[in-house]
C-alpha cells in the first residue's frame, strides 16, 4: 500500500499535524487500521488514558509470570495483570502475543493499567 505524509487537524484542539509514512507503516505491522487520526498525538495521548474502551495489540503475555503488555493505537505500552484478563477458564489462553484486543483503563498503586482485556474475534 503506498504511503504519504498527510496533513491533519485535530478535531479536540484544532492543532495541524502531520500523519507520517512511519506512523501509517507502523499502524500497519500491528494490525491496526490506517487511517488519518481525527486528534494529534497530545490529545490522543490523554484520550488513551481515559477508563475506555480501547483496542490494542498484546506485545507479550507470560502466563506463568501472569502479566503482559498491550501496545496502545499511539504506540506507548500499558501493563495488563492476569487478574485483568475478562475471560476465564480455557478462553483464558487466547490472550497471545500480537492478539488484537480490547481493554478499559483503571488505575493501580503502580500507574494506570488495562483491565477486562478480551481477545477481538476475527472477522
Amino acid at each position: 500500500m503506498p504511503y504519504r505524509d498527510t496533513w491533519a487537524t485535530c478535531e479536540k484542539c484544532g492543532k495541524q499535524f502531520i500523519f507520517t509514512v512511519e506512523e501509517q507503516r507502523r499502524l500497519d505491522n500491528l494490525g491496526f487500521e490506517v487511517t488519518v487520526p481525527s486528534l494529534c498525538p497530545d490529545c490522543m495521548r490523554a484520550e488513551e488514558m481515559s477508563p475506555g474502551p480501547h483496542e490494542g495489540v498484546v506485545k507479550w503475555y507470560d502466563p506463568d509470570k501472569g502479566y503482559g503488555f498491550i501496545i496502545q493505537r499511539s504506540g506507548n505500552e500499558i501493563f495488563f495483570h492476569r487478574s485483568g484478563i475478562g475471560v476465564t477458564g480455557p478462553d483464558r489462553l487466547r490472550i497471545k502475543d500480537g492478539a488484537k484486543v480490547s481493554y478499559r483503563i483503571e488505575p493501580s498503586g503502580k500507574g494506570p493499567q488495562a483491565v477486562d482485556v478480551v481477545p477481538l474475534d476475527e472477522a
